[in-house]
Order: structure tokens, then sequence, then C-alpha cells
């Protein structure tokens, strides 16, 4: 049985170390989740090529609306929210469902106290998600605040229409902090939302942030005497009630909730040319650090049954990059780990972009050297270039505008795993 998260960017997405983690729990050996990178114009090929092993979906932005259109059904919840984020496969083909607002309100309840006035930060599928969970949870008066005020006045029509019992309010952003609402959702990127200014408040936030935990919102918010519930409650909560929808199982989420806290710690990331040590020196530096070592060369090797040179001769080095990226993705999102990447991995966008709150190690040696360290390798399909000086230089700045750490590599494997521990342990 296949399962996957469909969205673009989608490196980033927890859901398939949740999913996996929930299948090991139950020993659902027979079931598989990936990832696919597809915008909404791809959804309906993607979804009509799948065939009776696909179980379900979750779709990620921008797929939310458009996965309305493929669905042969289309629940209650789903249409009122005018999205949904799940695609199951029934008798009738495909029912397209919204976890995302009972799972917030399965993230709120705990903590709820009956309040019926809350404001929402942000206009967008979040927001709406919101709107509507808020009404589950009783209550009747929202504020609104936005960035756009055009953003707003659409949400507003549309809860209308979707929450006629809801009294909505817009306002500017920067004023929240001067409302008096109990209850605070914020749907809002890190860093959007202002809470310097908070001063003394009762009551509760919800941070749709799941990453880079406590956010400075969240800080605030705590500081002020609210009550703090982060953005990992509603991805563990939807994900459950996915899983459900597409295995029948009763959850394991106390599996998933393990998963989730390791897919957020930060990995260590070797990256280099060929010949900088990558393996060798990530081995020894995962002994020192008492973590798993994992190299994605290896990885892809092992998911994919075929060595690097015939990916490279089946699919040429798009296809392998793409094979690379998506392994890549499940690694910084599963257990705590030192990772060694090949040579050409931060050639991709969605690779350098996941990099991002991990501690990248650049283990940097002279082109000359590196070269005389591989010497001749079948197994290194980019020795075959005629341009190796050229594509030497062109990694470069890739390598350091990632790197956190920049370590000689022109010494032993041990002396470089030593180094870069030492800057490990000042970073931290």
């Amino acid at each position: 049985m296949k399962a996957a998260v469909l969205g673009s960017p989608i490196a980033h997405s927890l859901s398939p170390a949740l999913h996996r983690a929930g299948y090991a729990a139950l020993g659902l050996t027979d079931w598989s989740y990936g990832r696919f990178e597809l915008v909404a114009d791809q959804l309906p090929d993607f979804v009509a090529g799948l065939d009776a092993e696909w179980r379900g979906l979750s779709l990620t932005m921008p797929l939310k609306t458009a996965c309305l259109d493929v669905a042969d059904e289309v629940t209650p919840l789903a249409a009122r929210a005018g999205a949904g984020n799940t695609l199951v496969r029934t008798a009738a083909g495909w029912l397209a469902d919204n976890t995302d607002i009972p799972g917030l309100v399965a993230a709120l309840r705990p903590a709820w106290k009956g309040w019926q006035c809350a404001a929402i930060l942000g206009a967008g599928a979040t927001a709406r998600s919101s709107v509507l969970a808020l009404e589950a949870l009783g209550v009747t008066e929202v504020g609104l605040y936005a960035r756009r005020q055009a953003s707003a006045a659409e949400l507003a029509a549309w809860a209308a229409q979707a929450a006629p019992g809801l009294r909505i309010t817009a306002h500017e952003l920067g004023s929240w902090t001067d409302g008096d609402e109990p209850v605070v959702i914020s749907t809002l990127p890190a860093g959007v939302a202002e809470g310097s200014r908070l001063g003394p408040r009762q009551g509760l936030l919800f941070d749709a942030v799941y990453a880079g935990w406590p956010t400075p919102l969240a800080r605030a918010a705590a500081a002020s005497g609210m009550e703090v519930i982060g953005g990992i409650e509603l991805l563990i909560a939807q994900a459950a009630l996915q899983f459900k929808l597409f295995t029948s199982q009763t959850p394991p989420e106390l599996a998933m909730r393990a998963a989730a806290a390791a897919a957020l710690s930060a990995k260590v990331v070797l990256v280099g040319f060929m010949g900088a040590g990558k393996t060798t020196v990530g081995r020894l530096l995962a002994q020192r650090l008492g973590m798993d070592f994992v190299d994605a060369d290896e990885a892809i090797i092992a998911s994919d049954g075929r060595s690097i040179p015939e990916i490279f001769a089946a699919v040429g080095e798009p296809g392998f990059r793409a094979i690379e990226a998506a392994t890549i993705a499940d690694l910084l999102t599963a257990a705590p780990a030192v990772i060694a990447l090949g040579g050409g991995a931060l050639g991709t966008e969605a690779v350098r972009k996941s990099l991002a709150g991990h501690q990248v190690v650049l283990l940097d040696l002279p082109l000359v050297e590196a070269l005389a360290r591989v010497g001749a390798d079948d197994g290194r399909p980019m020795l075959a270039r005629a341009d190796l000086a050229q594509l030497y230089a062109d990694r470069q700045p890739a390598y350091r505008d990632a790197a956190t750490i920049v370590a000689d590599a022109t010494a032993s494997p041990e002396a470089v795993a030593q180094q870069v521990r030492a800057a490990l342990r000042v970073q931290r």
C-alpha cells in the first residue's frame, strides 16, 4: 500500500517521518509513504496515473484547493472550507477531506476554557481553517488581523457564508497586541508577527509555526502570561487523522510524536567536493558525537536498488538530482545523524533550502588534492567531465553560502573530525 505527501516546496515536510513511524509502530511493513514536488496544474495527471496500490495522499500548498477539483467525492467539511488536505481512495474513487480543521480543534481542546472571542493573525489558507475550528469550539467573535486588507476582506466575505454565526472584524496586523481577545491564533510565517510590545495578558496563543521552537512570538506570549501551543500539535493531530483514514488503523500517536521531535532536531551535514573525506570524517565524527552516520549516496543506492553510475545512465544527471533531493529531504527529517552529502547535491535549490536550521560543515580542500585522493573511480560519474576545474569553482559559492562551519580538510581524517567536533561544541 502506498501513500505520499504532495506540494511545493515539499522538502521540509515532516509527513513522511510521521506516517512511516506509524507504520513501523503497527508493523505495517507493506505500507510506504513518499513525497512528490507538484504544483496545482500537475495534480490531475499525477492522481490519474496512480494504480490501485495507492491508498491516500496528503496535500499541502499549493494543492489544497486543487485537490477538490480532482476528487470524485468531497466531504461536507472540505466543501465548506473550500479546501482539502487529504485524498483517500474509496470504492467510488478519490474522496477529498480536510483534517486541518479537526486537527486544530484537537490541538486547542486540552487548553480550551470556553472562550467566545478570538483573534486570527493572517488571512491565508490556514486562517480559513482557523475560522471553522474556532466556530466548532464555540467562538462567536473573531478579530482578523492581516497585512493586506484586501485579503482580510476576502476572508471575511467567505466566512460570512461558511460560518454565518461568527462576527468578524478586520484590523491592521500591527494592532493585534492592542486587542483584548483572550485567544490568539497566529497563522503567519516565523518572524512576521510582532510580539515584543505584548503586555501582561491572560489566555491562549497558538502559533502555527513548528520549526525553530519556541518562536519569538511564542516566547513573548509566554512571558506575558499566556499559555502557548505550537504548530507541532496541529501537525501531529492532522497527520493522525489522515493515518486512520488511509490505513483504517488507530494511529500510534506516541510513536508519531517521537518521530516529529526527531525530525525537528538539527542534523550535522557535511558538504564539499569529491575527495574531501566527507564519508570518512563523517563516520569518525558520528562516533565522537554518539550519533548515527548516513552517507546520502549510500542511502540512494539502498532505496533505489541501482548504483550511482547506473542511475546516471538510466535517467541522466537531472533525474539523479531529483532522486538525491528526495533522499536528502528524508534524511533531514529523520532521526538525529551526521549526514554526508554528495559533492553536487547543493546544486539543487530544494536541497540548499532544506539545509536551513542544520549545522552544515564544509570540508574545504584544494582541487589538486581532491583529485589526487579520488584517483580513477568508476563509481564517480562526474570524473568523466572535462571541465572539473570549472565544476569545482562553480560549486564553491554554494558550499560556502550553506556552511555554518568551514573545516580545513587537508589534515588527517581524525584531526579533521576533532576540528569539526570542537567547532560544533562552540556553536552549541
